[in-house]
């Protein structure tokens, strides 16, 4: 099966993991309010595990870095472009923050590691590559810069003292510790058929093989359809920058330093994946337009199911 097959399939495989999910929502099987507990699971529990793994099993290549810097470029590139539409289209203050946020940012880990772990049937070598751009371009770009958008387009009264926690508070957080343990036993060569070794890495593979699911349940749970209408321009421009543009910057800049094919079927499938939750915790905390924020996550979500498979095939 060749890759486009491949995404084409995991995709479909998500889409219905998410409808069953949302049915079961309706129907009152589990509630929106569990949508905390299944991110929970993913961020403290299943994407800790599959990024440990990932990265302590294979050799870490500072090629890899060069793989977050292009996310960051692509990423900072978006921000300006919102920034630069937000004017254009005149729009508030509290709204020019939730598009640039909604615009930015992507799940890259939340949802693309679920897509990439499909796709590549569990392949370390691409898993590992994911990890780097999720946690080194995304995370610690959104922890900080885009704590720092929210902030300056918002009204918050948090003291410089919260603000510098929420911050920080990335750098102790499951997935960078996971992220930082991996790198480092990496670089250690450890005892093989070490019955402990094997037991552990058994046990991580169980709980990372759960990630799918649970991200799935998550999004399904937290799906809404009301409101989009409300902002269907704005929901548009984001779509636009976050689904096409960041990834068509990103695949360009892969182009330019020959880098290999599977690294730029990695960055072009993390660039393409919908706004950060995150985007709209960070706009309710500060002070931006919440509900705007909240409607352009979904709205990027929604068309992310259609854009991702084309944009991928478009571009790769």
């Amino acid at each position: 099966m060749d890759i486009s097959n491949s995404m084409i399939q995991a995709v479909s495989i998500l889409i219905f993991l998410i409808s069953l999910a949302f049915f079961f929502k309706k129907i009152k099987l589990i509630k929106p309010e569990n949508g905390t507990l299944f991110a929970k699971l993913v961020t403290n529990f299943t994407l800790p595990a599959l990024i440990f793994t990932a990265l302590s099993q294979h050799k870490i290549s500072l090629n890899y870095i060069t793989l977050a810097g292009i996310m960051i470029i692509a990423e900072i590139l978006s921000a300006l472009s919102a920034w630069c539409l937000a004017r254009i289209m005149k729009l508030s203050k509290p709204a020019t923050g939730a598009l640039i946020l909604a615009s930015t940012f992507g799940s890259s880990a939340f949802l693309g590691y679920a897509i990439i772990k499909s796709v590549y049937h569990n392949d370390l070598e691409a898993l590992a590559r994911a990890a780097i751009i999720s946690e080194l371009g995304v995370g610690l770009l959104i922890f900080t810069l885009g704590i720092f958008i929210a902030i300056h387009y918002g009204c918050s009264t948090l003291s410089y003292k919260d603000k510098q926690k929420t911050i920080l508070s990335f750098f102790y957080s499951p997935i960078f510790i996971a992220l930082s343990l991996g790198l480092i036993v990496s670089m250690i060569e450890l005892p093989k058929h070490n019955i402990l070794l094997e037991t552990l890495y058994k046990i991580l593979h169980i709980v990372g093989d759960a990630n799918t699911v649970i991200v799935a349940l998550t999004i399904g749970v937290l799906l809404e359809f009301k409101n989009l209408k409300k902002a269907f321009f704005i929901a548009l421009t984001a779509c636009l920058i976050k689904l096409i543009f960041q990834p068509f910057i990103a695949a360009m800049m892969v182009d330019q330093l020959n880098m290999q094919e599977m690294w730029k079927q990695i960055i072009i499938i993390e660039t393409s994946m919908p706004s950060a939750t995150l985007a709209a915790v960070f706009a309710k905390k500060y002070g931006c337009d919440a509900e705007l924020t909240s409607i352009l996550v979904f709205a990027t979500f929604i068309s992310s199911l259609f854009t991702m498979i084309t944009v991928f095939i478009f571009l790769s």
